[in-house]
């Protein structure tokens, strides 16, 4: 499908994006541990590490990725951020190129907890000011999220006139949290200063001063966190090796690691556990979050764009799979490679008729595979005539 033709089909639509963590690989790691063959979620939730290991297994996590989700300055070489940056410049221009009686409101669903969004609607928006960036919060010395936010349609008009013009508004929602929320009093309150994230922080440089102090005085050397992306993401590293690291850290680290863990358990995200929210506040929002996508599913001439997304999570996967009752709904799934679309498409089982539609849908002249990477994405919106990854 070239993208001439993928704008003609959306347009006028009700459109939706589902968005995972592979838009922000090359900032944030996958969870995919090449060495061991298997994703970190397999540690987290196998019989064969114990509690204390699992409590080590969560610092590294938050090394290795949490850590990496505070994202406050676009980087103009990092290829990610570019990509982040087209794709809303794109959603704004597809937007504004709605007529007048057509909605004029995207809807991004996402399972990641990164700022990458957030960064770039701040810096998008001093050009776009007729675009309405809107993350659920209200608020200005304290922001607070609430699923009432999202339900608005912003209107502009002239100083000479009193037409009002419906302008562009891209609702952003964050069903599996963020490391910008917190629990103030029984609200979500929206901070970049968040005191869980700066406190876990401080306690993993605290576990990490300790590791550098215990390879310092021993021949038997634990992994650097500084080189905990390549040393278990990527080289060789066999499970027993692993849970050795892993009760060393412990036993060198135990009130620390003990201290970090329970603080960890405070952090308003889902784990690769699966494991829903432990707080009240926050699983409430992330069921309002969930009914919001089944609404928006349930009406007419919606669509659904899925990028990055593997449908992990069961109850999303259960909401887009009910979602067949509505006869005028569109799914379009960009599956990063033929591996990926067989591993989504046995997620999603037969939805039956063509409610769903996986991209890309075709090869390169040469036979090799067109990927579904955020450039596809970004192409599908760019109304250009020929595919350029």
């Amino acid at each position: 499908m070239n993208s001439d033709q993928f704008l003609k089909d959306v347009q006028g639509k009700n459109v939706n994006f589902l968005i995972g963590s592979g838009a922000s690989f090359g900032v944030i790691p996958t969870l995919w541990i090449k060495s061991l063959n298997k994703s970190f979620e397999e540690l987290l939730t196998s019989n064969d590490y114990d509690k204390k290991q699992k409590k080590v297994l969560f610092f590294i996590w938050f090394e290795l990725w949490i850590r990496k989700t505070k994202i406050l300055e676009f980087d103009s070489e990092d290829e990610t951020h570019i990509q982040y940056e087209r794709f809303v410049n794109n959603l704004i221009n597809f937007l504004n190129n709605e007529g007048f009686d057509k909605p004029k409101r995207i809807n991004i669903f996402t399972s990641n907890y990164d700022t990458l969004f957030e960064m770039i609607f701040d810096k998008v928006s001093k050009d776009n000011r007729l675009t309405y960036f809107n993350d659920g919060s209200r608020g200005f010395f304290k922001k607070y999220i609430s699923t009432e936010n999202y339900h608005l349609k912003v209107s502009h008009s002239g100083m000479s006139d009193s037409f009002q013009r419906e302008i562009p508004t891209i609702n952003l929602l964050k069903i599996h949290g963020s490391v910008t929320w917190s629990n103030n009093h029984g609200l979500i309150e929206v901070s970049l200063e968040n005191k869980i994230f700066e406190k876990l922080s401080e306690l993993s440089n605290e576990i990490i001063e300790d590791i550098h102090l215990f390879n310092d005085f021993t021949d038997d050397k634990l992994i650097e966190p500084s080189e905990y992306e390549d040393a278990i993401l990527n080289k060789q590293l066999n499970e027993e090796n692993l849970k050795q690291e892993l009760t060393t850290i412990y036993a060198e680290c135990t009130d620390k690691i003990d201290s970090f863990f329970e603080y960890y358990e405070t952090l308003p995200v889902v784990n690769p556990t699966k494991q829903k929210f432990k707080d009240t506040v926050f699983q409430q929002h992330y069921y309002q979050l969930l009914r919001m996508l089944s609404f928006e599913l349930e009406k007419p001439d919606s669509v659904l764009i899925v990028f990055g997304f593997s449908f992990a999570d069961e109850h999303i996967l259960e909401i887009v799979r009910r979602s067949i009752v509505n006869p005028k709904l569109k799914i379009y799934v960009i599956a990063f490679d033929n591996n990926a679309k067989s591993d989504i498409e046995k997620r999603l089982g037969n939805l039956g008729g063509n409610i769903i539609e996986y991209l890309p849908s075709k090869k390169m002249p040469d036979g090799s595979e067109i990927k579904g990477n955020f450039s596809y994405l970004n192409y599908l919106f760019d109304g250009r005539e020929e595919e350029n990854n």
